[in-house]
């Protein structure tokens, strides 16, 4: 059964890009296929560039759009290709396709209709009995 895991940042979402990159290193690292959902084209194209340029010394090999077999992928489109090792859902709602990843990560940031978003989506989560765990990375 798919795993979620929330976690709580404080500052904005492009705090919560940095910790996107962070925990993508971290599957690739792992082994897991990893795909990044982001809400548009236009926050897809920054999240690579950031992928790119996250730390000098990794390399963390994606593909933008199309959702190949690369070990990590970001589309902002409904289609998870071959991908089901980690989603990272950026989006703003959760995918209906979500339950055929391993896991998944909900980044909570400091905005307010964000954090009601997540509140829904943390309880949506629960009703239907995923393994939920809430990580406070604020203190």
């Amino acid at each position: 059964m798919t795993s979620v895991n929330f976690y709580r940042i404080n500052g904005d979402f492009n705090t919560a890009l940095i910790l996107a990159c962070q925990l993508t290193e971290k599957a690739f690292q792992q082994g897991l296929t990893v795909l990044l959902h982001t809400p548009e084209a236009a926050v897809s194209e920054h999240l690579s560039t950031q992928l790119w340029s996250y730390k000098p010394s990794s390399f963390l090999p994606h593909k933008l759009e199309d959702v190949p077999t690369t070990p990590i992928a970001i589309s902002h489109k409904n289609d998870p290709g071959e991908h089901h090792g980690l989603l990272i859902n950026l989006g703003t709602g959760s995918p209906g396709w979500f339950s055929r990843f391993e896991k998944v990560v909900e980044i909570v940031y400091d905005d307010q209709q964000v954090i009601e978003q997540k509140r829904e989506r943390y309880g949506f989560y629960k009703h239907r009995g995923y393994p939920l765990k809430y990580h406070d990375l604020t203190k």
